[in-house]
């Protein structure tokens, strides 16, 4: 696989900007991470924290992490989802973790596809809120940049393709996600015991009932999950219901086509196992996937 790496010039620090309204929630923030590994840059409003992005910018550095609170000093969302539509049109790059102390199921939906990247609910625990921010800003950095240019025309708010997978297989989705973004299609690429937390099952159940393809990595383990069978099942029920407005693309690794369910077998399915082909046979599926989108409605 192409590593790609990023010049962020002297400091290798993570630059983070958190949003929210409460000072106290600036002090917890603050004491959670490392000053030695992250930069932090605390506002209490959006406006102030769409300058301090574009000052940034003018500076040429990259933010790869925004903590924001959903609802702030108004007390309503809507200055929260203006600077999450301008991150996901502006800064593709930029992961945006929502805080909140009552975030509902159908305001996780709304804010994730709109662009965020999860959620953190308030009072914070320690460890979930270092290992949450730690994913993000590594995935973040992860971000491909072909040819040096921003990813301008990648609709991230948009996950036309669902990517299910386990997380043991986070380093094959994650190609995938790359590979798609580099084609300007979003995607939907998480673990799939996120099941078991409520806000993200009615997440991903949105995502499999509003994309267009599903792509789904089938290992041995992939049928010992009971996650993965969720994943499944949901998708079966969509493709009954819309026929060929939606598909399903197995993608083989380390298994045999002979060993799968005959639901899954009578689908037409990429073999990913060699390694020698691997990135080639990607490629190719998700130009014919390409292909086949411009004639969805």
């Amino acid at each position: 696989m192409l590593m790609v790496i990023h010049n962020y010039g002297a400091s290798m620090k993570f630059l983070v900007i958190a949003v929210d309204d409460s000072k106290f929630i600036h002090k917890i923030i603050g004491n959670f991470l490392d000053p030695k590994r992250f930069e932090v840059h605390f506002f209490v409003c959006a406006k102030d924290a769409k300058k301090a992005l574009d000052a940034f910018a003018r500076q040429g550095r990259d933010v790869d992490l925004v903590l924001l609170d959903i609802y702030l000093q108004e007390g309503t969302k809507e200055d929260s989802l203006r600077l999450l539509h301008f991150l996901t049109r502006e800064k593709k790059r930029t992961h945006v973790i929502l805080m909140s102390g009552r975030l509902s199921a159908r305001e996780f939906v709304e804010f994730y596809s709109r662009g965020a990247a999860n959620y953190l609910l308030k009072p914070f625990a320690e460890k979930k809120f270092i290992y949450t921010v730690q994913r993000h800003v590594k995935l973040a950095r992860s971000t491909p940049e072909y040819n040096n240019k921003p990813l301008a025309k990648v609709k991230v708010n948009e996950r036309e393709i669902f990517i299910g997978a386990l997380s043991a297989h986070a380093q094959i989705a994650s190609f995938l996600r790359d590979e798609l973004m580099k084609n300007n299609i979003g995607s939907c690429c998480e673990p799939a015991e996120f099941l078991g937390d409520t806000l993200w099952r009615a997440v991903l159940t949105h995502a499999i009932n509003r994309c267009k393809i599903f792509f789904l990595i089938l290992t041995p383990d992939t049928l010992q999950s009971a996650y993965m069978k969720q994943e499944i099942v949901q998708a079966f029920k969509r493709k009954k219901r819309d026929g060929n407005k939606f598909f399903i693309i197995p993608i083989l690794y380390n298994i045999q086509a002979s060993s799968l369910p005959r639901q899954l077998s009578s689908l037409y399915c990429v073999d990913i196992t060699s390694a020698k082909n691997r990135a080639e046979n990607i490629r190719s599926l998700i130009f014919s996937v390409k292909k086949k989108m411009k004639t969805m409605v």
